[in-house]
């Protein structure tokens, strides 16, 4: 249904970011874009705006948005997505900035085994002192167009829940599973959660709670 609904969503937003007549409805109308683009003219078009070589009069990017716009390329499995983190890592300047950047690109390589050995690195209490940046590389592998992949890493996040609870901010727990789960519309994730909760009728009763919420609209499907 997405692909089938892509093409004219993209000319929508082609539409929408040409007419805005801020910088500021311009870059909303733009990251919109970068965020649903699938087809290959509309991937071809961002790449070539976050190499430079073309311009959209009025909008003005930050290194920022090029960031994330190299990144929403490389999850899409982008030609070259490789390089295009290679060279988005070469041109950060702000060294707080480079070192998210080097933490998140490990979850959006194409590789599912590394991949996999990402989300390992997160069972380390250490790996998950930066809950920012945790959260930006868990919404990368569990981006929708990697959710069949990413399935098997639910049920390792449930069970780290208790600990991350224990370990984390506040709100991370619910942030944890907010994120985990959002990328996820399948029967099989959806058993998965309901298999974890059955089978701890002694679960935290707060926890249990920040499963349900997060898990809703799956549990709906």
């Amino acid at each position: 249904e997405r692909e089938a609904r892509v093409g004219a969503l993209e000319a929508m937003l082609r539409a929408g970011l040409d007419k805005a007549g801020t910088p500021g409805r311009k870059n909303a109308w733009f990251r919109t874009l970068a965020r649903v683009a699938l087809t290959p003219p509309t991937l071809a078009w961002l790449e070539r705006v976050w190499a430079g070589e073309e311009t959209v009069p009025g909008l003005v990017l930050s290194e920022p948005d090029y960031i994330t716009l190299s990144l929403e390329l490389a999850v899409r499995g982008t030609d070259g997505w490789r390089r295009i983190l290679d060279e988005q890592e070469g041109r950060i300047e702000n060294p707080d900035r480079l070192a998210r950047f080097r933490f998140v690109r490990v979850a959006l390589d194409a590789d599912p085994s590394v991949r996999a050995a990402f989300f390992a690195r997160l069972a380390k209490v250490e790996e998950r002192r930066r809950e920012p940046w945790v959260l930006e590389a868990l919404s990368y592998l569990h981006h929708p167009l990697r959710a069949p992949a990413s399935a098997a890493f639910v049920r390792p996040s449930l069970e780290m829940l208790e600990e991350i609870r224990r370990t984390g901010d506040i709100f991370f727990p619910k942030r944890w599973m907010d994120t985990t789960l959002a990328g996820h519309q399948s029967p099989e994730v959806a058993r998965t959660v309901r298999a974890f909760l059955a089978s701890r009728p002694d679960y935290p009763v707060r926890l249990r709670q920040i499963v349900l919420q997060a898990a809703d609209e799956l549990l709906r499907r």
